[in-house]
């Protein structure tokens, strides 16, 4: 007998505390932080299983606070987009659903574990990194029962992979042979019980029932950052991600190998990423529509290969190396070699220093470097090969490694759709020193590699294309005014 949907739905599965799954209560929770999805999404698919055995109606619940890190008009207006839909598609599937909007009271976790006290027991989806990560521990630490982590964001589960794989070669080694299954194997549960009609332990204002023209005048009175906007390119919803999808695999995976590094062009990627990191599209749809796009002669393989690359392998590795590496998301988890060598070159002169505001602004001297920094800040998403540029210039233009490692961070986390995701971290570490060593000691980078714009200016349209985006203007936005507040979250 093969695997079935029930096997890799366990493989899914870890335990976030030892105790047992009470029965006699009223109904099994699922608290979604950042799997906005009503199919395609293990963490319901293992509520309706242990639903349906226990004969348990499932309470899904989608809740938002106020207090997260970087909390925005751009990323509050996404999430609650994702939102509306999420819940279109868990009443189709006969689910009852909850949406809370902090906007003062109790925090997200204190509402959950609320609604968790008549729960059988409680399923989060098991994301390594950001809140989610130390939400999902912190409600685990406050209950006596049965708390589950499903890993809803990866093609391969995380669990299949107990040890760490230090490298991208030994992580592709182990992964590929496994992808077959998890791709193939649909995992949707169906629910055999009624949906949950009692009255749940939320007041009246706590429970947010929404349209999509009401978004704007509710995200004003959540006390968010409103000065950096939601930008029209990028909407929450699942019908927007997959038409997204649709248009990608008919446009631009067939030629993203060649047009990928490429800024300039109108379609150089395929921008899904920030749907990826809120849980809105899973991978497995989105490899599986590439798949078929294959086997009918519009994808070729070599196209193919280069995009599974990309999602399978190192969006997974960097996800695989969040779970396994402590401090995954900091200056002191990067690699010691590295970490030494740029504080060996901590007093090397440097040409120019740049202050927070500067930075976040675009306001430099290097105007390839503008337009990329003007891309998080205005578009919400920046373009990988700017991003491989982008973040090594921060080394050289902040007097010490670590403060420009915690900018990095920063800006990324702050502006970008797909920031806070275990792939863009994966990113700067990169930058900083997670990969090979220089040929040769240099100023300011030591070992660490540096890197220049020549190659990326040579490309066709790029220059033209850098100077027209250098030149936007970028409306002032909040800027900390002590770096301190950037240091600690980092370092």
């Amino acid at each position: 007998m093969g695997v079935t949907a029930h096997d890799i739905l366990r493989q899914r599965t870890r335990a976030l505390t030892p105790h047992p799954v009470n029965g006699k209560r009223e109904y099994v929770l699922c608290w979604l932080m950042q799997a906005l999805r009503a199919k395609e999404n293990p963490a319901i698919d293992v509520a309706i299983l242990l639903g349906n055995e226990l004969k348990l109606p499932v309470v899904v619940i989608h809740a938002l606070e106020n207090r997260y890190p970087y909390a925005s008009h751009r990323l509050h207006k996404f999430i609650l987009e994702a939102s509306l839909d999420l819940q279109a598609g868990l009443e189709e599937r006969g689910l009852r659903f909850v949406r809370w909007v902090r906007r003062a009271g109790d925090g997200e976790v204190d509402t959950v574990a609320k609604l968790a006290r008549r729960a059988a027991a409680v399923v989060v989806d098991d994301v390594p990194t950001f809140v989610t990560r130390s939400y999902a521990d912190d409600l685990a630490q406050r209950l006596s029962a049965a708390v589950w982590g499903v890993d809803a964001c990866c093609a391969v589960p995380m669990n299949a992979f107990p040890d760490h794989l230090a490298t991208t070669k030994q992580f592709r080694a182990a992964h590929t042979p496994l992808r077959e299954v998890h791709l193939e194997t649909d995992l949707e549960q169906t629910p055999t019980v009624h949906p949950f009609a009692g009255e749940l332990d939320l007041s009246p204002e706590d429970a947010t029932d929404l349209t999509i023209d009401q978004l704007d005048a509710l995200i004003e009175k959540c006390g968010v950052d409103m000065s950096v906007r939601a930008m029209a390119n990028y909407g929450g919803g699942r019908s927007v991600a997959l038409e997204r999808l649709a248009y990608c695999v008919r446009e631009v995976v067939p030629r993203y190998k060649w047009t990928r590094n490429n800024p300039s062009l109108e379609d150089d990627s395929t921008h899904l990423s920030p749907y990826m990191h809120f849980g809105v599209l899973s991978p497995r749809e989105v490899a599986l529509a590439v798949s078929q796009a294959e086997e009918a002669g519009d994808v070729h393989p070599a196209a193919r290969y280069k995009f599974f690359d990309e999602l399978l392998t190192w969006r997974e590795y960097f996800h695989h190396g969040c779970r396994h590496i402590p401090d995954f998301t900091h200056w002191a988890g990067l690699p010691d070699w590295a970490r030494k060598s740029l504080l060996d070159h901590a007093g090397d002169a440097r040409e120019r220093i740049y202050d927070l505001e500067a930075l976040i602004h675009g306001e430099t001297e290097d105007q390839t470097w503008n337009a990329a920094q003007k891309a998080f800040v205005l578009d919400g998403w920046m373009n990988n090969n700017l991003r491989m540029y982008w973040v090594k210039q921060l080394i050289r233009w902040r007097p010490d490694p670590r403060e420009a490692f915690a900018i990095a961070c920063y800006l990324n986390d702050r502006f970008s759709y797909d920031g806070r995701d275990a792939s863009t971290y994966g990113n700067i570490r990169w930058g900083f020193g997670d990969a090979k060593k220089g040929y040769r000691e240099i100023n300011v980078y030591g070992w660490v590699p540096g890197r220049s714009d020549s190659a990326l200016r040579k490309r066709q349209g790029v220059a033209e294309w850098l100077r027209e985006q250098a030149g936007r203007e970028v409306p002032r936005v909040k800027v900390p005014q002590d770096l301190a507040e950037v240091d600690r979250r980092y370092l």
